[in-house]
C-alpha cells in the first residue's frame, strides 16, 4: 500500500477554523474597528508558527460574514464551515479580498503579485463592502516589490484594510515597515503549551509526553512542533534516531520533495540543535562558530532571495558532514 504523503495543506491557516488563545487580540481589533480607529495599514510581526496568520483570517472572516448566513462566532472565537466568505476565501473567490504570499518554489513575493494587488485595490468593492489585502510571509517581498507597494500603502483606498504578517527572525525591509501600525504578537512558554496542546487535540494528532518533551528542544513555536508530530507520525522523521544529520537530512528532503518552503524555520531550528551539540563536546569551538556561520549565512540568502534550494541544501551537508 502506498505510503501516504504530507503536505502542508493540513495546516493552512485558511483552513484552521479554531483560533485558540488570541482572545485579547482579537477584542482590542474588534473594539478598533467598531470605533473606527483600526489603522489601514496593520503589521503583525512575531515568531514564525505562532498562529499570526491564522489570527488574520479569523477577524477578516469576522468583518466580511457580519451580514451573512453562519457569520462569526466571537464568543469561541469559531469560523463557521457553512459561512460563505469562508468558502470564498479558501476557493480564492472572494470579491472582497486579496492574498499575496510567497508561491511554493520561491523565495521571494514576485512584483506580479503586487501589481495585481494594486489593481485590485483600486477596484470599486462588491457592494462598497469593506475590502482586505492579506500579505502573508512579508518578510519575502524584495526592494522592488515594496516599491511598487508603497504608494497604495501610502495612500490606502477607503474602506480598504492591508494586514502584513511577518516572521520577526527575518528583517523586514524598513521603508515598509514604518509606514505600518505594528502589533508584536507575543506569548509565554505556559500560553505556547496551551496553544501547542489545543492543535494537537484540533487536528486529531497523538504522540507520547515524553517524545513531545524532544521535540520542544527543536522548536517552542507551537506550529513548528505540530508540523514535526506530524512528520514524525508519518515515519519521515524519526526522533528516536540520535545522528540529527539524518533528521536535518530528512527535513531537506521532505522540503524539496514538497516544493514548499514553510518548513525552512524547522529545519533552521534542527540545525542550530546540531550545532549546539557540536559546540558542547568539541575541543575546536572557533571552528565551529565559523561552520555554523556559513550554513546559517546560507539559509538566510536561501530565505530572502530566490536561489537554487538544491544547491543550497548540498552546501549545508557539505558544511555540516565536512565542516
Amino acid at each position: 500500500m502506498k505510503k501516504k504523503e504530507i503536505f502542508n495543506n493540513d495546516f493552512l491557516p485558511n483552513k484552521q477554523k479554531e483560533l485558540f488563545l488570541y482572545d485579547q487580540y482579537f477584542k482590542l481589533f474588534a473594539k478598533l474597528f467598531k470605533n473606527n480607529l483600526l489603522p489601514s495599514k496593520i503589521l503583525l510581526t512575531g515568531q514564525s508558527g505562532l498562529g499570526k496568520s491564522t489570527f488574520a483570517y479569523h477577524f477578516i472572516n469576522f468583518i466580511l460574514s457580519d451580514r451573512e448566513d453562519y457569520s462569526y462566532d466571537s464568543k469561541n472565537f469559531t469560523i463557521n464551515s457553512l459561512n460563505r466568505s469562508f468558502h470564498l476565501i479558501n476557493q480564492k473567490y472572494h470579491p472582497n479580498f486579496f492574498l499575496i504570499q510567497n508561491l511554493d518554489d520561491k523565495q521571494i513575493i514576485d512584483i506580479k503579485q503586487v501589481k495585481n494587488m494594486i489593481s485590485f485595490a483600486n477596484k470599486t468593492s462588491y457592494e462598497k463592502k469593506i475590502k482586505f489585502i492579506l500579505i502573508d510571509n512579508a518578510e519575502y517581498l524584495n526592494l522592488s516589490s515594496v516599491n511598487a507597494l508603497l504608494k497604495i500603502v501610502e495612500e490606502t483606498p477607503s474602506n480598504t484594510f492591508i494586514i502584513f504578517v511577518h516572521n520577526s527572525s527575518i528583517k523586514l525591509i524598513e521603508t515598509l515597515k514604518s509606514r505600518c501600525i505594528e502589533f508584536k504578537i507575543f506569548f509565554s512558554n505556559q500560553e505556547k503549551e496551551i496553544i501547542l496542546k489545543n492543535l494537537l487535540t484540533y487536528h486529531d494528532l497523538k504522540i507520547d509526553l515524553n517524545l513531545l518533551e524532544k521535540i520542544k528542544s527543536y522548536h517552542d513555536s507551537p506550529g513548528a512542533i505540530l508540523i514535526l508530530v506530524k512528520l514524525i507520525n508519518e515515519k519521515i522523521i524519526d526522533m528516536n534516531n540520535p545522528n540529527l544529520t539524518g533528521v536535518i537530512s530528512n527535513l531537506m528532503e521532505f522540503i524539496l520533495k514538497n516544493k514548499n518552503n514553510t518548513n525552512l524555520n524547522l529545519l533552521q531550528n534542527a540545525i542550530e540543535l546540531f550545532f549546539f551539540q557540536e559546540l558542547k563536546k568539541s575541543n575546536n569551538k572557533n571552528k565551529i562558530y565559523l561552520t555554523y556561520s556559513k550554513v546559517l549565512k546560507s539559509l538566510n540568502l536561501l530565505k530572502k532571495y530566490n536561489i537554487d534550494m538544491n544547491n543550497t541544501f548540498y552546501e549545508i551537508k557539505e558544511n555540516i558532514v565536512h565542516g
